[in-house]
């Protein structure tokens, strides 16, 4: 079997894997795609944003994620010894009512500071 048999074969047996889709922009759109994507490539990016919409999901860009560990990574350690204190208080009953809606509030707020955090990146990089 010589070379193009062989790729005739293949593309044969793979056509139905991929599909190839056409889109067409006006140029006001596709400068649009160009500013959005930040350097990344166009096809790739449009492609991301789709699937992201078509699944629900928000396409969040690389260093915004990395933030986005680092705080959950945060929180999670905040939230060990919450649950640190909480043990402690089960064992000693030290700690007042007023001391755990205390600290529920201070948890509130942080999880309210981190939301408007995370709304505020994600306009920042838009823009």
């Amino acid at each position: 079997m010589d070379r193009r048999d062989y790729f005739k074969q293949y593309r044969l047996k793979n056509k139905h894997k991929k599909r190839r889709v056409g889109l067409t922009l006006t140029h006001d759109e596709y400068r649009a795609f160009v500013r959005a994507s930040k350097g990344q490539k166009i096809s790739p990016f449009i492609k991301a944003c789709a699937l992201s919409s078509l699944n629900k999901q928000a396409l969040i860009p690389d260093d915004i994620k990395e933030e986005l560990a680092t705080l959950r990574f945060a929180i999670r350690n905040i939230a060990n010894n919450v649950n640190q204190i909480a043990h402690h208080s089960n064992l000693v009953r030290g700690i007042t009512t007023q001391d755990e809606h205390n600290l529920l509030a201070h948890i509130k707020q942080l999880e309210d500071l981190v939301i408007r955090y995370t709304e505020g990146r994600l306009l920042d990089h838009d823009n």
